[in-house]
């Protein structure tokens, strides 16, 4: 990173500028950092392309689809302005240095290396074809090296597949070496051209070369269109895949999906890069969390501030308080967590508003009033799964949020009726779709819960984008393509991972078996605190154990020999039982611990005895556990005579989320366009837990981790945040 110029802005939006990452001819890369603490690369471009209308349409349509791009292995847009002066475009920060430094100065990657970098980035360019982009400059320096896998960056040139005209006359996009025959004519082109591009990536992965050598670039481009490449170097076993992406013809190479598949490689037996590589991504992850700390932020719907007690405010309101908290935990105190100097203390208790109505008149029904006067409606929707896999927690939102709506109602003061609509998705990405449809249609709706599955929740997201409806997710921490209309009511999968690293430290742990599943959540609970860990001195087993692994006795014999002070697993609860089967028969009498996935009762039944001593954390307040939930509890159970299961109390606190922005407003007709910006810049104090987001990108910047530990064939409460109680 280099150090910002006099000409750098100091903020773009709500991001504070800490350095430059690069530049290149349509603009400069700029390291950010939201309010949050999130690490952002930010393009910015530059004003004579800002000023020129044709080229901010194209911007505008190709930030559109590249937020559609959702693969693990293509970084995703965070955030964009199309419309600014100097218009931008921000990106998850990857800490791992590009391929071409990495062949630069460490020499080729071993054959199963680049058998495993083609088939993550074929499937990173399947993603990209399938939302209907042409990357157009697939190079080395776009190639981000992560400890769990490459990440293809940069969309800056790619365009539209229907784009008519892609170049002016005599210009060329892309990198010399790198680029197709189709490119360096100047012809149209289309997903095979990233294919050619891919094979000439991996030949300079194996060989360090480029394969149609070095000089001039018209020299280069023309051995590019005419002459053979020089796979003298490649080993064999790469080379018929090779040999069929720079076939000079388009119709003549694969597609991605083929790459992958014949690259298709196990990794379970360590990490798929070289040792000098893996030191070099956790020395650079160790130097991110050095950056200047994170600024204080203090969030306020409204001019009232105030101090804020947490007292009733009239009319049996109870406790709620939307005074500012404190931001996210910061890098300083994560140093802490990962080099051992933090110590486990004493934590408070979250304040909790509760109004316990007197007459259950209608627990059912979409609206609740209480009939006394007529007061304007504002209607909240509810997207969430009754009838699928999700089921169980999807009726516990459904009535949690219908508690909330009957007790805001029963206000004598209240200024408006609340009206909850709430639609059974079944998990199913055309239902969740259907259901914002149907949100949208209705003039009164101001905000969105939902949904309960992730697959729902991300396809659902443009709709909610293009209806302009906000949409407050309690259960997902896995939407990273965020917009303008998502909150993300709980921290992220990667960042839940904090207590664990303080938890390791605090007892001095120094070998650790990190365990994930090879799927995309796995990886996300485990990436962030394996790169910490590492590179804070620790030493890391990096472990990948198929979901639905046949032999788990096998495999956790293997870790346990390689003897590891704790094991942290990253995967579901139902693998995650087996698993714990597994560790007890192989010996492991260590700390284990598992994330939020385990955090299930089914896990406590896979598990039976097995399960006695393991550590969750989670970002749900388990009501049958953690004290400041049990009023609402009690409330719940009276009301609908069964206990509220995981995710119901979150789901009571976005309603009274809702309805505490849209009274801060003081406006009499609120509307959704209204409410977005009030709920970006409120801090709110649920049952559950505090919330406060980012105004930038609507993520989660509030305390909301709980620490569990199975006791009895129960989930104990022991904490918060690192924090025993």
């Amino acid at each position: 990173m280099e150090p910002l110029r006099s000409t750098d802005p100091a903020r773009i939006a709500g991001y504070r500028v800490l350095g430059r990452l690069g530049a290149g001819g349509m603009g400069v890369v700029l390291l950010g950092r939201s309010p949050g603490g999130a690490l952002v690369a930010i393009k910015l471009i530059r004003a004579e392309y800002a000023d020129d209308s044709g080229f901010r349409a194209r911007f505008r349509r190709e930030v559109a689809i590249a937020r559609q791009v959702r693969n693990r292995w293509a970084v995703p847009v965070v955030d964009a302005d199309t419309e600014a002066p100097a218009p931008w475009l921000a990106t998850e920060f990857v800490p791992g240095p590009a391929l071409s430094e990495a062949v630069g100065t460490g020499g080729p990657l071993p054959e199963r290396g680049v058998r495993a970098l083609g088939s993550m980035l074929a499937e990173a360019l399947e993603a990209v074809h399938t939302a209907g982009l042409v990357h157009r400059d697939v190079k080395p320096g776009n190639v981000l090296l992560g400890l769990d896998g490459p990440r293809l960056i940069d969309f800056g040139i790619a365009r539209a597949l229907d784009d008519t005209v892609l170049t002016a006359t005599d210009v060329i996009v892309g990198s010399p070496g790198f680029l197709s025959p189709e490119q360096a004519q100047g012809r149209r082109i289309g997903p095979a051209s990233d294919v050619f591009s891919l094979g000439c990536v991996l030949v300079y992965a194996a060989t360090g070369g480029r394969p149609f050598g070095t000089g001039p670039v018209e020299a280069m481009l023309f051995r590019t269109v005419h002459d053979t490449a020089d796979l003298s170097a490649l080993p064999p076993g790469l080379l018929p895949v090779v040999e069929a992406c720079l076939a000079k013809e388009p119709e003549d190479r694969p597609a991605a999906a083929d790459i992958r598949q014949a690259f298709a490689e196990d990794l379970s037996g360590g990490s798929w890069l070289p040792g000098p590589v893996t030191h070099l991504i956790a020395e650079r992850s160790a130097r991110m969390l050095a950056l200047p700390d994170i600024d204080a932020t203090s969030l306020d719907a409204g001019a009232d501030t105030g101090t804020g007690t947490g007292t009733d405010t009239g009319g049996g309101a109870g406790g709620r308080d939307t005074t500012a908290i404190p931001a996210a935990p910061g890098r300083r105190r994560f140093l802490a967590y990962v080099t051992g100097g933090a110590v486990l203390a004493a934590a408070g208790s979250t304040t909790a508003w509760l109004v316990s109505s007197g007459d259950d008149k209608d627990p059912g029904g979409e609206g609740e009033g209480d009939g006394k006067t007529a007061r304007p409606e504002l209607h909240i929707g509810l997207q969430a799964d009754l009838s699928g896999p999700s089921a169980a927690v999807g009726k516990g939102q459904d009535r949690a949020a219908r508690l909330a709506v009957a007790e805001h109602n029963a206000r004598g003061d209240a200024p408006f009726t609340l009206r909850l609509t709430t639609v059974d998705d079944g998990g199913e990405e055309d239902r969740a779709k259907a259901a914002v449809r149907r949100f949208a249609e209705d003039p009164l709706m101001v905000a969105a819960i939902g949904a309960t599955g992730t697959d729902a929740a991300r396809e659902a997201l443009v709709a909610y984008d293009e209806a302009a409806l906000p949409l407050l997710s309690v259960v997902d921490g896995d939407i990273r393509h965020l917009n303008r209309i998502f909150l993300c009511a709980r921290p992220r999968n990667d960042m839940q991972m904090l207590p664990v690293a303080e938890f390791l430290g605090a007892y001095e742990i120094d070998k650790v078996a990190l365990v994930d599943d090879g799927t995309e959540y796995g990886r996300q609970t485990t990436r962030f605190l394996d790169a910490g860990l590492r590179g804070n001195g620790r030493t890391v087993f990096a472990e990948t154990v198929r979901e639905g692994a046949r032999d788990l006795d096998a495999e956790a014999e293997r870790i346990v020999a390689k003897q590891p002070g704790a094991v942290v697993y990253g995967g579901g609860w139902r693998d995650a039982g087996r698993f714990a089967k597994s560790l007890t028969r192989a010996g492991f009498l260590g700390p284990k611990i598992g994330t939020q996935a385990v955090h299930d009762p089914r896990f406590l039944a896979e598990a039976g005895e097995d399960a006695a001593g393991w550590l969750v954390v989670s970002t749900a307040a388990d009501p049958a556990s953690v004290p400041a939930v049990h009023p609402f509890a009690a409330a719940y159970r009276k009301r609908f005579d069964h206990a509220p299961p995981l995710f119901a109390a979150e789901a009571y606190d976005a309603v009274g989320l809702i309805a505490a922005c849209a009274e801060r407003l003081k406006r009499e007709k609120v509307t959704r366009q209204d409410l977005l910006p009030a709920l970006r810049t409120t801090s709110y104090k649920g049952v559950s837990k505090s919330y406060a987001f980012e105004s930038a990108n609507g993520m989660y910047t509030g305390t909301g981790v709980f620490i569990y530990r199975v006791e009895r064939g129960r989930f104990r409460y022991i904490g918060m945040d690192g924090r025993e109680v």
